[in-house]
């Protein structure tokens, strides 16, 4: 039961990450609490499998498949549920606001060349604006980055103190 719980909480976040949501709007379009995701995400075993009705609902996704340990979210996720929800403007203007960090590095920045040649965070930053008309804060930037060691290299300038240097990492 433990190995299954830290597999849905890993897989919540990964889905929630896919739709570029906070915890905040993802419980809200979810129809749960904020603590309740919370506690799902962290992988407490206090929560009621009930619980999790609120995410299938909205999202369209069977448990049966979110317990997988090989769980991937449907490519394009947001984008098809901002579709499905485009006459519910409740549910519309949060899927349509400026995503989370996480998801314009993973399911944006890494699906493009841009990273295979090592970039400064105001590069970064850039690209987002002039792709997508995001506007990312370096700081935050930064420290998304460095949460993802698998996916970035990151390496200190050569010539620039206190600044990094971001990469993809290959296979």
């Amino acid at each position: 039961m433990e190995d299954t719980i830290s597999t849905l909480s890993a897989n919540i976040i990964e889905l929630r990450d896919a739709l570029g949501l906070s915890q905040k709007d993802f419980a809200l379009l979810a129809n749960i609490s904020r603590t309740t995701l919370g506690n799902i995400e962290s992988g407490r075993a206090n929560f009621k499998i009930r619980s999790l009705d609120g995410i299938l609902i909205f999202t369209s996704i069977k448990l049966e498949d979110l317990s997988k340990p090989s769980f991937a979210p449907p490519k394009n996720i947001r984008e098809k549920l901002s579709e499905k929800y485009k006459s519910e403007p409740s549910v519309s203007v949060i899927l349509n606001e400026e995503p989370s960090i996480p998801y314009c590095i993973k399911y944006k920045l890494l699906k493009t060349t841009f990273l295979d040649t090592p970039k400064e965070t105001n590069q970064i930053i850039k690209f987002f604006f002039e792709k997508y008309g995001w506007v990312l804060k370096g700081n935050s930037l930064h420290a998304a980055l460095k949460r993802i060691p698998e996916l970035i290299k990151i390496q200190p300038h050569p010539s620039k103190r206190s600044t990094n240097l971001y990469s993809k990492r290959h296979g």
